[in-house]
């Protein structure tokens, strides 16, 4: 499988090249089912999130880049599989919770797409907290500082505890609880975007 050859062979020379700096990076390192979110300003976000966790990470990705038959045997092999963007995709929704059932590591991005500009995040998508509470797993939110993988730089991050679902529907029950765990994920962002322009 590309993924765990990759993480074997390349994640230590990507390690040295762009020599991680990262606040409260133990976080990263869960046991069982975890979910992983990050701001999303490039193509290579998926990759800082996989080098500076412990877990093999299963992505979605924007069904467009597998319509072809290379692309979905890459995406395959990277333990990525597709979703609809801007739609309520089931198939997605139910393979992500399984996934997490199986206790693996699942990373999403909850803009739902690459930022415009770069740098501004965008509001974010309620899949990810709909996921997160019908799983019941927890979600570690990671800021990783814009420019990351020019050569000479540093991967620049901020890592954040767990939100722990369960916790935010006591306080919030019902349909709202997906609301106000979005809320609390931007919230938690925005604190780590903070921390992370300090480095």
């Amino acid at each position: 499988m590309l993924y765990v050859i990759g993480y074997i062979l390349i994640k230590p020379i990507l390690m040295l090249l762009f020599r991680p700096k990262v606040i409260n990076r133990k976080a990263m390192f869960q046991k069982g089912k975890v979910i992983y979110i990050s701001n999303h300003m490039v193509l290579g976000d998926p990759i800082a999130v996989g080098i500076l966790s412990n877990r093999c990470v299963h992505f979605m990705a924007k069904s467009t880049l597998s319509e072809k038959p290379f692309g979905r045997w890459l995406f395959r092999q990277l333990l990525s599989f597709p979703v609809q963007q801007y739609s309520a995709d089931r198939k997605a929704l139910k393979k992500a919770i399984s996934l997490l059932e199986e206790g693996k590591a699942f990373g999403i991005f909850p803009e739902g797409h690459r930022c415009a500009d770069g740098v501004t995040m965008d509001e974010f998508d309620k899949g990810c907290a709909f996921i997160a509470l019908r799983a019941d797993a927890p979600i570690v939110p990671i800021y990783v500082m814009p420019g990351a993988w020019k050569l000479g730089s540093r991967i620049r991050a901020a890592v954040g505890d767990p939100i722990i679902p369960s916790e935010v529907k006591a306080q919030c029950p019902g349909r709202k609880a997906v609301d106000a765990l979005n809320i609390r994920l931007m919230d938690a962002m925005m604190t780590l975007k903070e921390q992370a322009e300090t480095l």
